[in-house]
């Protein structure tokens, strides 16, 4: 006898998934970083971006993303850089 898995419900598996926004997945740090979802990937397969494999899907911790930006950006502190987020989005 084989189980089939429940029907996915209207809105079920849409938007980012986060954990009181401080496990982020790949869409959710682009948005984060303000870039792509290839921009993020590919940062991550050469380990240029701290991440985390959970359950064989990659997340980020948002505290770990921000001291990225403050440590590896020099020149730009961290309200700099979500304010080129926030410009980037209008």
């Amino acid at each position: 006898m084989t189980r089939t898995p429940p029907a996915r419900q209207p809105g079920w598996g849409k938007g980012q998934r986060s954990l009181k926004g401080e496990v982020l997945d790949v869409a959710g740090a682009a948005e984060f970083l303000g870039g792509t979802l290839d921009f993020i990937r590919s940062r991550v397969s050469r380990g240029l971006l701290p991440h985390r494999r959970w359950g064989g899907r990659i997340v980020f911790l948002r505290s770990e993303l921000e001291k990225f930006l403050v440590e590896t950006l020099p020149g730009v502190n961290l309200e700099q850089a979500r304010a080129n987020i926030e410009a980037r989005k209008q």
